[in-house]
């Protein structure tokens, strides 16, 4: 009896804890477990810094657009020269109304010395640089006075001209103004022009009517 129970401790006291293998079994799942919560934890850091910066993008946009609004329309174009205006319309000619608005300059010589409304802005938030560009020009717009025309619809060239003509019958003139926002910070976004928000208006540059109220 007493060997039976000296065979069925010793069988116990083998039993008990865990062997070499099942620790690095263990060990090895829990470092597999361990990386994909870390590997987790990065994306979401990356994409949540990602958003963050888009939505600073849209912010800045805004108030580049803001400030172009606020600006009375006859100052829009000062200080812009024929040269620079042509290479700002030429590098972002795939931008959605790029193609379809008139170059417009500062025909004033000699032409101010800084421009109202530059036209490559660096600016920096939270550590992010920005480059904003802003594009300005004209496009026409239907009035809907000619035969089988209707008015509104999309404001556009009339022609291939790089420069507006004068206005066409039947047509108004709008001022385009189209705000680009580039960066280049992040993994998405090293490479130029691969991470961008864009944002454009039409100005109606038109003198409202003045009405005579006194007789």
């Amino acid at each position: 009896m007493n060997k039976i129970r000296r065979l069925l401790d010793r069988f116990t006291a083998d039993s008990s804890g865990m062997t070499l293998i099942e620790v690095i079994v263990a060990i090895a799942i829990m470092g597999i477990v361990a990386t994909a919560a870390i590997g987790l934890a990065i994306s979401s850091t990356i994409g949540s810094v990602s958003q963050q910066r888009r939505a600073i993008a849209v912010t800045v946009a805004n108030a580049a657009m803001e400030k172009v609004s606020g600006l009375p329309a006859s100052s829009l174009f000062s200080g812009r020269s024929k040269s620079a205006v042509n290479s700002s319309f030429t590098a972002n000619v795939g931008t959605s109304g790029v193609s379809d608005t008139y170059q417009e300059y500062d025909h004033t010589l000699p032409l101010p010395g800084t421009q109202t409304v530059p036209i490559p802005a660096p600016v920096t938030q939270n550590g992010t640089p920005y480059t904003v560009t802003t594009i300005i020009g004209t496009c026409f717009e239907n009035l809907g006075t000619n035969g089988g025309q209707i008015a509104g619809g999309d404001c556009r060239k009339t022609d291939s001209a790089t420069y507006a003509p004068v206005t066409p019958t039947g047509y108004t003139p709008l001022t385009r103004v189209i705000v680009i926002v580039g960066w280049t910070a992040g993994q998405g976004c090293a490479v130029a022009g691969s991470c961008v928000y864009t944002i454009s208006s039409l100005i109606d540059s038109h003198s409202d009517l003045e009405w005579k109220t006194n007789g």
